[in-house]
């Protein structure tokens, strides 16, 4: 990571010389469109449709593909650092009750995987992932041969999160069209506790860029810090706790006042 934000700062650096900017940026969107295997971003965009609309046609567009369904397997043999602080509230709410656990993008089952070598798990924990169709397919298919605990399942309806005490989105937030509270407004009841973790934030600004994973191409959502905060406090919640996830960058090339040098997590508690 550091390597890579050095390469960043450097290619920015070139960009301010006469006459290079134009070859360095043409060089730097071949890399972005034939890339497989590194995380790079490119463009600042007002809407999430103008940064679809910029991907190059070398990938698909987002995770609903074969091939982005089939990463991050190495989240769910390990227990992360940016996972400790959401493992830390995890294990007093699990304590105090919050037995039916409704995730947002938890992808195939990554962290309740992985979880389960650091917590144990109340007998009669329900944990609901809802992802996008190909997502949840592979999910389903893995679940039938390696969890062991029955306790996970995989949902269509974002609606179910009205029944669940919490609430976790983990590093799925930038890649929704809307934000959080506008989805959770949505829902005919809000879960007591909100566990959000590595989300991007800019201390000034709202916008969108455009992420290249290896497999596909996907518009990424920054929200401007307060204004995150802010939305979800008029729904009735308060912050328990904040954390900074310093492992996690978002580096723009050519946009050095919307990259980021570290992601965000939080703890929200209704109120009342």
């Amino acid at each position: 990571m550091v390597l890579m934000n050095r390469a960043h700062h450097l290619l920015d650096r070139l960009a301010e010389m006469p006459g290079m900017r134009a070859w360095i940026a043409s060089r730097y969107e071949r890399r972005f469109a034939s890339n497989t295997g590194s995380n790079l971003f490119q463009g600042v965009f007002e809407t999430f449709d103008q940064a679809a609309a910029s991907a190059p046609a070398s990938r698909p567009i987002g995770y609903d593909h074969p091939k982005p369904a089939a990463m991050y397997g190495d989240r769910m043999r390990q227990v992360y650092a940016t996972d400790y602080p959401v493992l830390f509230w995890l294990s007093q709410l699990l304590q105090t009750g919050g037995h039916a656990l409704f995730e947002l993008g938890g992808h195939v089952g990554v962290s309740y995987y992985s979880y389960q070598k650091v917590l144990s798990f109340p007998s009669d924990l329900q944990w609901i992932i809802h992802d996008v169709p190909a997502v949840m397919e592979r999910g389903r298919a893995l679940a039938s041969n390696i969890d062991s605990l029955g306790r996970l399942r995989f949902t269509p309806n974002f609606s179910e999160a009205a029944e669940a005490d919490i609430f976790v989105a983990m590093g799925v937030l930038q890649y929704l069209p809307e934000t959080l509270a506008d989805r959770l407004r949505s829902l005919s009841a809000l879960p007591q506790a909100l566990l959000v973790n590595l989300t991007p934030l800019h201390p000034e600004a709202s916008y969108f860029t455009l992420q290249s994973i290896g497999t596909a191409f996907c518009p990424y959502r920054i929200d401007r810090e307060q204004d995150f905060v802010d939305s979800l406090r008029r729904l009735g919640y308060r912050v328990r706790d904040e954390w900074v996830n310093p492992e996690k960058s978002c580096e723009i090339p050519f946009h050095k006042s919307r990259s980021l040098n570290h992601y965000r997590g939080y703890y929200f508690e209704l109120q009342g």
